[in-house]
C-alpha cells in the first residue's frame, strides 16, 4: 500500500516523514488528489492505492475513472511504454524521436496525445 513519501521541512514542520496517502488526504490537498493521482498513474506500472486514497476518490463523482485506471493489471501497452522508457534511460528520452518506429508509437512513448 505504498505510493511514495513526501518530506519537505518547509511544509512538514515536525520533520517526520509523511506518506503520500496522508499528504493528499489532508483538507488542503483533497480537492487536488484525483487530478494528481490521475497524472501519476500515467508514469507508474501496477500500484495499489491505499484505503485513504480510495475513499478520497470515491467521494468525488467525477473521479471514478481514476479508481478504474489504478486497478491491476494495467494495460500491456502502458506497461511496455514504461519499460521502453526505462531501458532508453532518462538522459536519452529526447532521442525517442530518432527511433525507427511509426510516428504514432513515438507519440505514445512521449505521452503525446495530439494527432
Amino acid at each position: 500500500e505504498y505510493m511514495g513519501r513526501y518530506n519537505d521541512s518547509a511544509v512538514n514542520n515536525d520533520n517526520k516523514i509523511v506518506q503520500f496517502c496522508e499528504m493528499v488526504s489532508t483538507p488542503e490537498m483533497s480537492r487536488w488528489a484525483g487530478p494528481i493521482i490521475d497524472v501519476l498513474l500515467d508514469y507508474v506500472g501496477n500500484v495499489q492505492l491505499c484505503s485513504q486514497l480510495k475513499e478520497q476518490i470515491d467521494s468525488y463523482e467525477g473521479w471514478s475513472n481514476i479508481k478504474v485506471k489504478a486497478e491491476p493489471p494495467r494495460p500491456l501497452a502502458h506497461l511496455c511504454r514504461i519499460k521502453i522508457r526505462i531501458v532508453i534511460g532518462k538522459n536519452r528520452l529526447s532521442l525517442i524521436d530518432t527511433l525507427p518506429l511509426p510516428r504514432r508509437l513515438i507519440r505514445y512513448l512521449q505521452y503525446d496525445s495530439t494527432q
